[in-house]
């Protein structure tokens, strides 16, 4: 199960990432009314489900865990707040913060070298945005290799929507975060002929939100290996208790 709380700060994949989102805002705010309150307290719990072809969630729970915040501070420049996920085996925690443009996500400075940056995960004012982008340009002249072309990660806002959540209705908010790499790759085959390939790949995270409220779902790709083969499925993550402060 890929964790809400990863992709609310991205999903990184931050060994590419070289430039991050502008942004003058130094505090931020504990609700906007269209994304994620954010107040020392506040808590989420989420079930997460199988879905079918058409987006259903079926069967019983496979999982459940749930998400806190627990401090605040000032990292890199911004008052943000300290999110913690308790699924899995440990405790995952990321700072992130929130005010009239977006959600915003820290990046851990061994994770990206030199730099401690913020980036902008969900845009509340434009319908599409990078995340991230970064250029490849990767050539090995002894070995005749070389992966020329982009990788990163944007979002999209898509069309809204209406959920139940304890019995009462509601409009969502919801956004695509795209992971994608379009890459062209030469190398050499076992018979030393130079061969050039184009790989494109993308995995795509649809996240819900209640205004004011927070993250209701999220909706997203599952790997798992069976019997040497790679099974996909497609699990729903779903807000079913919240407290906020």
């Amino acid at each position: 199960m890929k964790k809400l709380v990863l992709f609310i700060t991205a999903v990184f994949m931050v060994a590419f990432l070289s430039s991050c989102s502008d942004d003058t805002t130094t505090t931020p705010s504990t609700d906007n009314g269209t994304g994620m309150p954010l107040a020392v307290g506040n808590t989420w719990e989420y079930e997460t489900y199988n879905t079918d072809a058409n987006g259903n969630t079926t069967g019983s729970a496979l999982d459940n865990y749930s998400l806190s915040i627990i401090g605040k501070g000032t990292i890199a420049g911004k008052e943000a707040f300290l999110l913690t996920d308790d699924s899995g085996e440990s405790l995952d925690t990321t700072y992130i913060y929130t005010d009239e443009n977006g959600i915003y996500g820290y990046n851990e400075p061994e994770e990206i070298g030199d730099l401690s940056i913020w980036i902008k995960t969900i845009d509340f004012k434009n319908t599409k945005w990078d995340i991230f982008k970064v250029n490849i340009d990767e050539e090995d002249e002894e070995e005749g290799t070389s992966s020329k072309g982009v990788a990163g990660m944007k979002g999209e806002r898509i069309t809204s929507s209406k959920v139940t959540y304890k019995g009462k209705s509601y409009d969502v908010q919801n956004y695509l975060n795209i992971i994608y790499s379009d890459l062209v790759n030469t190398y050499l085959d076992e018979n030393d002929e130079l061969v050039t390939d184009t790989q494109f790949e993308s995995d795509t995270t649809q996240i819900s939100f209640i205004p004011g409220l927070g993250v209701y779902s999220s909706t997203n790709l599952e790997y798992n290996f069976s019997g040497g083969e790679v099974i996909k499925t497609t699990n729903k993550d779903i807000l079913v208790n919240h407290n906020l402060k």
